[in-house]
């Protein structure tokens, strides 16, 4: 009996000793597959570490940090959360948690953390941006203001506190101090990437395109091998009306990538997300018809449809469709071919198409969409009512099923049931543009102008940056003749990117009106100056940061 209790005692601290080393092994081979950027195989191994040990804070730290630089901020919050349970005092963990709440919205918990490090290190620049940045996004001017002038009494050449510097000159209603403050900033200390994004903002928001064009050439030249750069431009080009020049932009993209496929279904993205009203699709046509392949071919045939060039997508199609059975490959490609068929009059075949499709694939949404348009164009009204009942139901944030829904109900005369549909979609889709513009022309459609102009109101002041918004609301406003509308929307067009055109589209159609809207816009921008200058209140709630039109951390 000793010696069997000797022998299983002994067998237990080899297990201990065992499930050490197997841990320190894991963690040395994720130290491997980080630096070599492999993060899957990092995450692996880090997470095996763990397994065998999971009381170590550094394993925890490890994987916080391969959550990080993958992306998953919600996976690096938890894994330091998991540190600071097993080491309260570990300042990595718990300024990086400052961090990840502030770039969450969460202002309370990263004061609160930031305070933790601030406590004992007070000239913490990483922690004083943080409370720096969330004073900003109160809009608590001169709370802000003095956290940044302190971090550059600390050290004059902060990049952190010389762009919330900028941010916060730039909330006083003074945007071309603050741009000239990066510009000298940069001169003397040099460019980088930071500075440049933020520079780029104020340009933006002032819409100086000539500006905004420069700064892009001189993120290019700092990072020439950035893809997302890129294709920034380039939309900001479609946006612009220089789809000539963004195709050029896109062009250049490709040969650089030749054959890439995340490049490829980049570009099909971005033309998808800026439509074809925006898009030169005969100089797309041309352009895929040189260097891109299927995918690029099947956005192209979206494009052409949006467009109603119901040959075209036909011809560029064909050769790219299912001849036989259906396969998940061309599915796409299937669906926008009925849609073709459909626009040509050949209703029977393009629902024999999505029928095999659907047969594929019972959940396709394309496929059950295409089916519910070529069920109206055909006056099969009771099948498009059943499709489109069961498209909402399985997509709820799909907002084509929405408006075919509701637009259903219209050619059925059910008024109640449209009203109700129109609005639900609006209410669980409140920032959906798409779904905007169809409410408010079936409300105009039904002599509602007063309702539309309210539910555009609502949307703009829930989406102050969202320029379609702004433009629905501007055509409802001058066909209203309403002052008071065109005032707000004059003042607020001010910080929405690429809003000249819908401003001097007020002023073409009102010239009498134009010089006292502007009076009554300088006027209001007085007054939020002087109310900037003074301390603001704190909002009950907490929001999201907002840094500008380009997204770079705050």
């Amino acid at each position: 009996m000793a010696r069997i209790v000797a022998a299983a005692a002994l067998f237990v601290l080899a297990a201990c000793g065992s499930s050490e080393q197997r841990a320190e092994k894991a963690a040395v081979r994720a130290d491997v597959f980080y630096a070599r950027r492999d993060l899957y195989s990092a995450r692996i191994e880090i997470k095996r570490a763990i397994g065998a040990q999971d009381d170590v804070p550094e394993y925890w730290a490890r994987l916080a940090r391969v959550e990080l630089a993958d992306g998953h901020y919600l996976e690096a919050y938890q894994a330091y959360a998991r540190v600071v349970e097993l080491d309260s005092d570990n300042d990595e963990a718990i300024q990086t948690m400052a961090e990840l709440s502030y770039q969450a919205g969460s202002f309370e918990d990263a004061e609160r953390l930031a305070d933790k490090i601030l406590e004992h290190q007070p000239r913490s620049l990483r922690m004083l941006l943080v409370k720096g940045a969330v004073a900003a996004s109160r809009r608590q001017v001169p709370e802000a203001r003095a956290i940044a002038e302190r971090m550059l009494s600390i050290d004059p050449t902060n990049e952190g506190a010389t762009i919330l510097l900028a941010r916060v000159i730039n909330m006083g209603g003074d945007r071309e101090p603050a741009i000239t403050l990066l510009e000298t900033s940069i001169a003397k200390d040099g460019e980088s990437v930071v500075k440049l994004m933020a520079l780029l903002d104020l340009y933006t928001g002032r819409d100086d395109f000539p500006r905004v064009a420069r700064s892009f050439a001189r993120l290019f030249a700092l990072q020439p091998g950035n893809a997302d750069l890129r294709l920034e431009y380039a939309k900001l080009l479609y946006e612009r009306g220089r789809p000539d020049r963004a195709l050029g932009m896109l062009a250049r993209l490709s040969r650089r990538h030749r054959g890439d496929p995340a490049i490829e279904q980049r570009i099909v993205d971005l033309w998808t997300e800026v439509g074809s009203d925006r898009v030169d699709v005969d100089a797309v046509q041309r352009f895929v018809a040189t260097t891109g392949d299927a995918p690029m071919k099947v956005a192209l045939g979206h494009l052409l449809l949006d467009q109603k060039r119901y040959a075209d997508v036909e011809t560029v199609l064909r050769p790219h469709i299912d001849k036989g059975e259906i396969s998940a490959a061309k599915v796409e490609a299937d669906v926008l071919y009925a849609g073709a068929l459909a626009g040509l009059g050949r209703s029977a075949e393009a629902l024999a198409l999505v029928d095999k499709v659907l047969k594929f694939d019972p959940s396709n949404p394309r496929a059950l969409l295409m089916q519910v348009r070529v069920s109206v164009a055909s006056g099969d009204l009771a099948r498009a009512l059943n499709d489109a009942q069961t498209l909402v139901r399985d997509n709820p944030g799909m907002a084509e099923g929405r408006v075919a829904l509701a637009s259903i109900y219209v050619r059925r005369n059910e008024k109640i049931l449209a009203d109700a549909a129109f609005a639900r979609a609006m209410n669980e889709l409140p920032d959906n543009a798409q779904m905007l513009t169809a409410y408010v022309d079936y409300l105009r459609g039904t002599q509602r102008e007063a309702m539309a102009r309210e539910v555009a109101k609502r949307f703009s002041r829930n989406n102050p940056r969202m320029l379609a918004g702004w433009k629905v609301r501007t055509e409802l406003c001058l066909a209203a003749d309403d002052k008071p509308c065109l005032t707000e929307t004059l003042y607020a067009l001010d910080q929405v990117v690429g809003a000249r055109q819908v401003r001097q589209k007020i002023e073409a159609r009102m010239p009498a009106f134009a010089a006292a809207v502007k009076a009554a816009v300088a006027k209001r921008e007085q007054e939020d100056n002087r109310k900037a200058s003074g301390v603001m209140d704190k909002p009950a709630g907490q929001e999201t940061p907002s840094c500008g039109t380009t997204g770079m951390p705050c």
